[in-house]
């Protein structure tokens, strides 16, 4: 555990140290250091770290693995695998480009949208987005893609950003859930949307196999599982979310400047708690419908620093401030700890052997 520690501790430093220096040079490298941190750890991990790494980096070793793309419609990430097995057969460097895009996108997305980025960064790392591609690398990518293409949808640009949300249907089918956002998000913050939620969370929860059923016909076979009875599980997650979004909504009234851009993501964010509550209340396998809140709970990354900037009194946010870090660390810790296999970190020895 001690190793992602040290990384949440140094990127977090090193942006915070970047933003105050007040020069846009400085600024850039902090952020460019932060990404070459963040990028190396992920790729220069051993492939016991994650519980599907050892999957991907098999199916990156196939000889046929060209031959797959024409059996798929999730062409992106296997064209990807392609391109990098033509190359080279070390899967560290797969690894490392997934880390790319990955951390690129959401490092390129934080720059653009919030100014204290030491906090979206912080976010960022103790909610598992950061670490979840260390798992799920397909939908990791397709994820940040839809987190990439969230500023168009606050300008209202829907080109944009349905070619984006496009490109990541290519990589994960699931991002399909994030192209009708830019027509159900409303500027509008109050009890009624909580009551959609409630009813969408119901709808879902009554329908689900229906739904499901509906999923398998018209995209794949392999969402068939989605709706059937499992151990369970994400609770923990689930609780967490919830939580997180009652903060958001009891702190909505703070937003100044931010108030629409505020009250259209935390719009994405209630969305997201649909599949949460439903996948726990129907205790469906939590590695399916669970999972479709990644599309969705990563706008917290841009909320969290809109929330801060609007915290006046040095008391109150010292004390806000203090609550935050305890809250977001032992979920990090917590969560780091006992899912996905991603403790205890191992480096990749096979880059540290010399061979003579």
């Amino acid at each position: 555990m001690i190793p992602y520690l040290l990384v949440l501790l140094a990127v977090v430093v090193i942006a915070y140290l970047g933003r105050i220096a007040n020069n846009r040079l400085l600024r850039g490298i902090s952020l460019g250091t932060v990404g070459l941190i963040l990028v190396g750890f992920a790729g220069l991990r051993d492939v016991s770290v994650g519980t599907d790494t050892g999957t991907y980096v098999r199916q990156f070793l196939r000889a046929d693995v060209a031959a797959s793309i024409t059996r798929t419609t999730e062409v992106g990430y296997t064209f990807l695998t392609w391109s990098i097995r033509e190359l080279t057969d070390s899967y560290a460097v797969l690894l490392t480009l997934i880390a790319v895009i990955v951390v690129g996108c959401y490092l390129a997305t934080i720059r653009k949208t919030v100014q204290r980025y030491e906090t979206a960064i912080f976010v960022f790392v103790c909610l598992g987005v950061y670490t979840f591609f260390f798992n799920g690398a397909r939908q990791g990518i397709a994820a940040a893609l839809c987190f990439a293409a969230l500023p168009y949808l606050l300008e209202r640009r829907v080109l944009p950003y349905l070619l984006i949300v496009g490109m990541a249907t290519l990589f994960h089918h699931t991002a399909l859930v994030a192209l009708p956002l830019y027509y159900l998000i409303s500027p509008r913050l109050d009890i009624t949307r909580l009551f959609l939620v409630a009813g969408a969370t119901l709808g879902l929860i009554v329908l689900l196999e229906a739904f499901v059923e509906l999923a398998t016909e018209l995209v794949s076979d392999k969402y068939a599982s989605y709706a059937q009875k499992g151990k369970g599980g994400g609770a923990v997650l689930a609780s967490f979310l919830v939580s997180q979004g009652i903060g958001f909504f009891l702190l909505r009234n703070r937003i100044g400047n931010f108030k629409e851009e505020y009250a259209l993501l935390f719009n994405i964010y209630l969305i997201g708690l649909v599949p949460v509550v439903a996948a726990v209340v129907t205790d469906v396998n939590p590695s399916g419908l669970l999972r479709f809140h990644l599309y969705f709970s990563p706008v917290s990354i841009l909320l969290w620093p809109m929330i801060f900037r609007n915290v006046r009194g040095s008391s109150e946010r010292a004390f806000f401030g203090f609550m935050f870090i305890v809250f977001m660390m032992s979920f990090f810790v917590m969560t780091t700890r006992t899912f996905s296999d991603l403790a205890p970190y191992k480096t990749n020895q096979d880059i540290l052997r010399v061979e003579y």
